[in-house]
């Protein structure tokens, strides 16, 4: 089992920062336990994981921290930001270069490919977290 593995399988909660997570509160637990970087909650940001608007303007205005990464550059603990609709708005990290951890509301949390199928056309970028090398 990877380290990764461990946060598969795990349940979604909106706003969720443990035992259950949203997506933002997965790649926190996971940066806090692998890689022993904090990372604001933001919990307190947003109403609830429907609001497309606040959540889309909380993304966009906290990327300082984040390096953009050229896609084909990513490697394990980026972050792959990605759209829901027209939002950007979901958040995985990579556990691989071609896969990504994530949860979606109402599931639990995946390992999945985002090279190809569902997840493809979702990607919008792929960001490092300047203090996480």
């Amino acid at each position: 089992m990877t380290d990764f593995e461990r946060f598969v399988g795990v349940p979604y909660a909106d706003k969720g920062r443990g035992p259950a997570y949203d997506c933002w509160g997965l790649a926190v637990a996971v940066m806090r336990e692998l890689r022993g970087v904090d990372l604001p909650s933001y919990s307190d940001r947003y109403v609830s994981s429907g609001d497309r608007k606040a959540l889309a303007a909380l993304i966009g205005g906290e990327l300082d921290p984040w390096d953009e990464i050229t896609a084909g550059q990513e490697r394990a603990f980026d972050a792959v930001l990605m759209r829901e609709g027209r939002f950007p708005r979901h958040i995985g990290i990579v556990t691989e270069p071609g896969r990504l951890l994530h949860v979606l509301e109402g599931q639990t949390s995946v390992i999945e490919r985002y090279r190809d199928g569902a997840l493809k056309h979702r990607v919008i970028g792929f960001y490092r977290y300047r203090d996480g090398e």
